[in-house]
């Protein structure tokens, strides 16, 4: 696959650059060091806000109508996303419109407006992603156990905040934001796709233009969030929430405690999560759905974070079922952590096969390139190509990740939460203890 070069330009910011033979787009990404996990109490979903915000208009493209029409007349993508731990703001295009997509990305993180009618006006539509999410218990239920086994660290509200902190927040909380971790040194750029374009000099010369705009934060330096971390650690005692809702489906989520991101065996996580959950042939869609017709989704997770991790799984089964659901998923996991049951040399040739493909399918696009070499590098600061990935998971061996899975998964280690018609909290108590 293909290799990347990293520099760091003169003005603060470093720039991946990463040019894949045959294609002809590229993506220009802005990640940028913060997410919702290190905002003010009173200030929660600021980042998710303010995100919002650089689309409604900047100094060259005063109004979001401007701004979307000098995307849209390229035929160009342009979005952003905001997670725990991270920001990003990409435009993806046509290579010979790169200049276009740096000059709009740049503009929109170094020169935004933050107007207070616009910031009154947006107030509205995120209070609707709110309302939005909550309706969606599928999606919900994540929240019910972040807010859970986070209780008491910043890891546990919503990204997108409450309709109180959005509401309360103003001008001036956003300019504060912007001044606190927009600095250039606390962004990564990263440009995937045409090497034609990715690996012309001039290029890189653009980059350093577009980044070298006029702005009152450019001066700051890197936040170091790590120094930030509490150092009890971010969970909680608290093993079971169940929210009450009146639906035709209940949805559930039960994890352990796991590796953090920088943790060197989380390939073998992502190895043991294809095996039990992670795809059509994987113990859990064929215990689960195909053998008890217990559900129409049931798939494990891992997430990652700078201190901790979660290794779990989530379903959405008949209210009347719920607690056959949870015995058998919990059943899944324990077999595997006691050592009942452990993996086998045939399920993990077909893992191996299938996180190489998904993988190999991935790059063939700039935008999830650009992303894979811009978190590498903006969360560990490194990145190891993906060939380097993928040898690792091909010399992977069953008695590591047994290993691994019997560590996380421990007998009285389970959260669960779920949502559904239930008054009663019971009956769910006797799964974790």
């Amino acid at each position: 696959m293909t290799k990347h070069t990293l520099k760091k330009l003169k003005n603060g910011p470093s720039v991946i650059m990463v040019p894949m033979p045959g294609v002809e787009s590229v993506t220009v990404l802005a990640l940028c060091n913060t997410g919702s996990r290190f905002e003010k109490p009173r200030e929660e979903g600021i980042a998710h806000f303010f995100e919002h915000m650089v689309f409604k208009g900047t100094t060259k493209y005063p109004t979001a109508q401007v701004l979307a029409k000098a995307i849209d007349s390229i035929g160009a993508d342009f979005n952003a996303f905001t997670s725990k731990e991270y920001t990003g703001y990409y435009v993806k295009s046509g290579s010979k419109h790169t200049q276009v997509a740096l000059d709009v990305v740049s503009d929109m993180l170094l020169q935004p407006l933050l107007r207070q009618d616009d910031i009154d006006r947006e107030k509205g539509v995120i209070v609707e992603e709110i309302n939005m999410y909550e309706d969606m218990p599928m999606r919900q239920v994540e929240n019910v156990f972040e807010r859970m086994v986070f209780k008491g660290s910043a890891l546990s509200h919503d990204i997108l905040g409450s309709k109180e902190t959005v509401n309360a927040l103003k001008t001036s909380n956003f300019k504060r934001f912007l001044k606190q971790w927009y600095g250039l040194e606390n962004m990564l750029i990263v440009l995937a796709g045409d090497p034609s374009v990715v690996s012309d000099k001039e290029t890189l010369k653009l980059v350093s233009e577009s980044f070298s705009k006029e702005t009152d934060v450019r001066a700051l330096g890197k936040y170091d969030v790590l120094s930030n971390l509490s150092k009890k650690g971010p969970w909680s005692p608290h093993k079971l929430e169940v929210a009450y809702k009146k639906t035709e489906q209940a949805h559930l989520v039960l994890g352990w405690p796991s590796i953090a991101r920088s943790d060197e065996q989380r390939h073998l996580l992502s190895l043991a999560s294809v095996m039990l959950g992670g795809n059509m042939s994987s113990r859990l869609f064929t215990e689960v759905r195909e053998q008890r017709g217990l559900c129409y989704y049931v798939r494990t997770s891992t997430d990652y974070y700078h201190d901790t991790g979660v290794f779990g799984a989530s379903a959405g089964v008949a209210p009347k079922r719920i607690f056959e659901a949870i015995k058998v998923i919990k059943e899944e996991f324990t077999q595997l952590g006691s050592g009942e049951r452990p993996f086998t040399e045939e399920e993990l040739a077909s893992a191996k096969e299938y996180l190489i493909g998904t993988m190999t399918l991935s790059f063939e696009d700039s935008r999830s390139v650009a992303q894979y070499y811009g978190l590498k590098q903006l969360l560990s600061n490194e990145v190891k190509d993906p060939d380097t990935f993928i040898a690792k998971i091909k010399a992977a061996t069953l008695e590591e990740i047994n290993k691994v899975v019997q560590k996380i998964i421990t007998v009285d280690g389970m959260r669960l939460a779920v949502i559904g018609p239930y008054k009663s909290t019971q009956k769910f108590q006797e799964f974790v203890g």
